[in-house]
Order: C-alpha cells, then structure tokens, then sequence
C-alpha cells in the first residue's frame, strides 16, 4: 500500500552539520528532567527520545544507530512506559508493509510468550471491530478503536523532548495541544503540505522523522509532523509559549487536548 504524503517528506535526510551539532548536544547532559523541569542532581535515566520500543532488536544490532536520549528522573521516566507500550502496539499493525514496521512486527510476535505481552496483544486485537456500533461494514474492512488519551500523551512526550532538545526549554505537559493521527493511505490535512518547506531533522529516517514550524503570529501556535516506520504520520499541535488574549485566556490544557484519527 502506498501512503498519500509528500515524497520528500519520506526521502528527508540529516544533513552532516546537522548531525555534528546533535552529537555535542548529547556530550553536554542537561541538569534538568525535561519532563518535569526540576533538576535531577546528577541521578537520572537515559530517555530515548523516540522511545527505544520503536526500534526492533534485529535493526538496532544490524545498523546500530546512536540513540538519542535525554536525562529525566526515574520515576518521571516510569511512568509513560505502560504507554509507551500500548503506543506501539496499537500502531503496529499500520507499520506492516516497510522494512522498519515489518521488522518491528516481527519482533513483537516473537515476543509474545510473556504474559505481559500476551495481555497486551490481546486487548490490541479486541479494538478491532467488524461491527463497530452496530454499523455493517464491508467484508473486507474492519474498524480499529485507539486509546485516544494514551497515544496523545506518548506523542505530546516525544515532542517535548524534541523541543527540549532544540530549544533547551521543559514544555509543561499542561500546555495546550493536539494530536491527529494519518494512517497509511489516509490523505495528511492541507497545513501538513506547508512542511516539505522546513529542514528535515530525523537521525533514523526508516523508523523515524518529524519536521516542524511555529507561528508566533498566531497565537504561538507551532505544529510538528512525526512520520513513523515511513508508514503513519502522528501531527501534534500545541500553543507555546501560553498566549493570554482574548481568545485564549480562560482555555485550559484539558479542553484543548484531543486526538483524532484522518
């Protein structure tokens, strides 16, 4: 299956300066969790951003890429990994079809003789619907139930990190923002098409890659596109720094945060 998105946005590369200027920020750790904003003094977890789930075994011991990681508290770390999980399981599916998704599907399967995974993989098949609501679908269609709230907090975290990572700033997790997921075959909305215009900024272009732009002049608004195992596309909108006019003041981050699916 081919997916409907710029041909660019798939072939983007990191260019050589690009990839010097990460390698001297990752020798200089950060005294701060990017999670919470407070200092870790020293005792902190290696958070791979994106998480090191994303990555199949077999690929990280065939390429052996250099991970990209952030320090946080252990406890600030922990508690996404339940997510982090249900993340790439329930998007797993949609990854069949390149050789990253494939690689990672593989993987999951060979790992299904733990009970925890074994839960895992059966609440994934259980959001799969041939029915759902009452509706009849066609034979060979059936419809797939995400946990909206899950899948947006994995993807607000990973962009948090990003923007830690570019900009040194801890983004509060109550900011407000958005999450819209593309997957294969589904058309990205027209304000994805104005990103082929901004650097790519991938390490890891078969698993992972993302552009971004901000818009100050509206409402601080910034809109960042992850594309993930070159199959699904995960865009995640969010308002930073918090503007305080008119139209903004009294929105809180629960009202505005939300998923959907293209």
């Amino acid at each position: 299956m081919k997916t409907a998105r710029p041909k660019s946005f798939l072939d983007g590369r990191l260019v050589q300066a690009a990839l010097e200027s990460c390698r001297k920020r990752m020798k200089s750790i950060s005294p701060n969790c990017y999670l919470c904003g407070k200092r870790h003094d020293g005792k902190y977890n290696r958070d791979h951003v994106p998480p090191k789930q994303f990555f199949a075994k077999k690929l990280l011991q065939k390429h052996n890429p250099n991970l990209f990681w952030l320090p946080t508290h252990e406890s600030c770390n922990k508690s996404y990994q339940l997510d982090e999980d249900y993340f790439v399981y329930s998007l797993m599916p949609f990854a069949r079809g390149s050789y990253s998704g494939d690689t990672l599907r593989n993987k999951i399967f060979d790992d299904c003789g733990h009970i925890e995974q074994q839960f895992l993989l059966r609440r994934i098949l259980n959001e799969f619907e041939r029915r759902p609501s009452g509706l009849i679908l066609p034979s060979a269609i059936v419809a797939k139930r995400f946990d909206g709230s899950r899948i947006l907090r994995v993807a607000w975290k990973i962009v948090r990190g990003l923007y830690y990572h570019h900009f040194g700033i801890s983004i509060p997790e109550v900011s407000l923002h958005g999450c819209e997921l593309i997957l294969p075959d589904q058309p990205p909305p027209p304000p994805f098409f104005h990103l082929p215009q901004e650097p790519v900024h991938g390490q890891y272009p078969a698993v992972f890659d993302y552009r971004f732009a901000s818009y100050p002049e509206i409402h601080n608004f910034n809109y960042w596109a992850m594309l993930l195992w070159d199959r699904i596309i995960v865009i995640v909108k969010f308002q930073y720094p918090d503007c305080d006019c008119k139209e903004c003041a009294g929105i809180t981050g629960d009202k505005a945060k939300g998923l959907s699916a293209g």
